[in-house]
């Protein structure tokens, strides 16, 4: 993916919300052997970026606007406002050819247990990212892990994911991504029959009452 962004000079608060105003997202562009650079970031841009498979994985070729050739980059520090959710700054981090980088790879559950089909179950998903280090090119998009065999209490971890000698998890291996819990639903079910099933079995039965004197 191609983008391009232009020097940012010095601005006054008052200028900076003009700029964001018009589309444009005050960033850096920085990495080993880099100097340091401010930028102005068309908002479209990251969107294409973040609407991509790979995300905030993806691989981009940035040119500097008035600069000779482009930097290898990928999204780095990305700040959003907690309620409109509108960009506030972002970094690009230059990606140096033979570099492990860090990234956030989504956890995909795949099928469904049975159980949560019927309604015994509710399915928890406790991890939906994990952390890992490859190179650029090895990052998958995201890391499936089949769920249709679980039965209630059992709980998927990290070492149930798909691992290769290209792909390093940071994450521990015992945390755990997805539990399958009983549901209140049919908890509650469960405790009226057993109820009913107590009091009838309490019950006195027609030959059990006394006569009356």
């Amino acid at each position: 993916m191609n983008i391009t962004v232009t020097k940012r000079s010095p601005q006054s608060k008052g200028e900076r919300k003009k700029s964001m105003k018009l589309g444009l997202i005050p960033g850096s562009v920085y990495g080993k052997g880099l100097e340091p650079v401010s930028v102005d970031v068309p908002a479209r841009a990251l969107v294409a970026v973040l609407t991509a498979g790979t995300g905030m994985n993806t691989i981009i070729d940035l040119t500097i606007a008035g600069d000779k050739g482009k930097h290898s980059v990928m999204l780095d520090n990305l700040e959003r406002n907690p309620i409109t959710r509108g960009f506030v700054s972002v970094g690009f981090h230059q990606v140096m050819k033979g570099d492990k980088v860090t990234a956030q790879v989504p956890i995909r559950l795949v099928g469904s247990p049975a159980s949560v089909g019927t309604g015994e179950a509710v399915l928890e998903h406790t991890l939906e990212t994990i952390t890992v280090h490859a190179q650029p090119a090895d990052l998958p998009e995201h890391l499936d892990v089949d769920i249709a065999h679980m039965s209630v209490g059992d709980v998927l971890h990290v070492s149930d994911l798909p691992h290769n000698a290209k792909l390093e998890f940071a994450t521990a291996e015992t945390t755990a991504i997805a539990a399958l819990h009983y549901s209140r639903t049919a908890a509650a079910v469960e405790e009226i029959e057993t109820v009913a099933v107590d009091d009838t079995a309490e019950a006195p039965t027609a030959d059990a009452v006394p006569e009356a004197a």
